[in-house]
């Protein structure tokens, strides 16, 4: 992606996270302090079961799926930044293959390398007295950062080779289809040139 379209994806995009994340907070608030004040009323005349025959609970209840609804379409741009910062982060890490193989094999080294790293500081980290629990908690945090990022590398590498695969896949069939019926529109117009 080039600078001036990641600028107007930010642009777009963060003003919209900030919004839904907002609404998504006030609808909370709504489902835990709405049904307060319409406790036990009861609505007459629906015959479900207990929890969902007062008022409250279908305030709380329609509240939360709206918070959840917005919180959807929040994530679904937050997505957005996490493949760009995980882009970021892989460059940095001096990952920048083209080749899926490659690239896969060198997010697998540096998963095994930040594991084996966490491992070995941890006993070291853990005899530190006084700080030693937060240090080891912070090198555990990094190092379960880092592994996600390239763990989502990996998916987003091998994501991307399966729709490579498949996009050839369904070219070489509508290419063969297409041949096929040409070849048959071609007979059928040899066999009419025939019986005239």
């Amino acid at each position: 992606m080039s600078r001036g379209s990641v600028r107007n994806e930010v642009k777009r995009r963060l003003p919209r996270i900030v919004i839904n994340l907002t609404v998504a907070f006030l609808f909370w608030i709504i489902s835990q302090l709405g049904p307060i004040f319409v406790k036990g009323l009861i609505i007459p005349g629906i015959s479900m079961p207990p929890p969902f025959n007062t008022v409250s609970s279908i305030v709380g209840l329609t509240a939360t799926l709206i918070a959840m609804i917005f919180l959807v379409r929040a994530i679904s741009d937050i997505l957005f930044f996490v493949d760009l910062s995980a882009e970021i982060i892989v460059r940095s890490l001096g990952i920048k293959e083209r080749r899926p193989l490659k690239r896969i094999a060198r997010d697998l080294t540096y998963i095994i390398l930040t594991l084996l790293l966490a491992t070995a500081a941890s006993p070291i980290l853990s005899s530190i007295p006084q700080i030693g629990g937060y240090l080891m908690a912070i090198v555990s945090l990094a190092a379960l950062g880092i592994f996600l990022v390239l763990i989502y590398d990996i998916g987003k590498v091998i994501h991307g080779v399966l729709r490579e695969k498949t996009r050839r896949m369904a070219d070489w069939i509508g290419n063969l289809l297409e041949e096929r019926n040409h070849r048959n529109a071609n007979r059928s117009l040899n066999e009419k040139g025939r019986k005239e």
